[in-house]
């Protein structure tokens, strides 16, 4: 009775969670919207083929077009040139590993790899959301975050309480949590 999925349980992220890939790999550089790409259907990592939901493969493809076709193999790439720690650091930035702070009951945490254990198949399957699970808050928070210049902010239910005759009784400021990215 006193549980809100949305902040008490959690999920695999999924492709949502490539708005954050994105963010990271133009963040440092090692990626930009024109870098070309090939997706023959799958990705070979660390000895395990992992596929792209377009089993017949998107071909070639820049990235721009591989973040509108959703293409995993892009992603596991994308995420290969950051390396595990970079990538478990931005995680870590984005509020991933920590709960948003919402002034709800039940909040819950996430489950994650620790950087130890991310390793090339881990690290190729959390560039496309999954293996691991985060609540749906801790989702839109993060891409919130992308959303507002990088920064990383405490969500609230509400911006305010008034009374009845339209008095402002509690109001909650706008807590910024640290900048994720930069604003470019």
């Amino acid at each position: 009775m006193w549980t809100i999925d949305g902040i008490s349980t959690v999920y695999e992220p999924g492709s949502t969670f490539k708005i954050i890939t994105s963010a990271m790999g133009i963040e440092e550089g090692v990626v930009t919207p024109a870098d070309p790409f090939h997706c023959t259907g799958a990705f070979r990592v660390g000895g395990v083929i992992i596929r792209c939901h377009k089993r017949t493969g998107h071909g070639s493809l820049n990235f721009s077009t591989g973040l509108q076709q959703s293409c995993n193999p892009v992603f596991m790439q994308v995420a290969a040139r950051l390396g595990a720690e970079r990538f478990y650091q931005y995680v870590q930035a984005f509020g991933y590993l920590r709960k948003t702070g919402i002034d709800l009951p039940s909040e819950t945490g996430s489950i994650f790899h620790q950087l130890a254990g991310i390793h090339e198949v881990e690290l190729a399957t959390a560039a496309f959301g999954q293996r691991f699970n985060v609540s749906v808050m801790q989702q839109i928070t993060a891409v919130a975050a992308v959303a507002n210049g990088g920064t990383l902010v405490t969500p609230h239910l509400l911006s305010s309480f008034t009374n009845e005759e339209g008095a402002t009784v509690l109001a909650y400021a706008t807590k910024e949590r640290g900048q994720t990215v930069s604003e470019a």
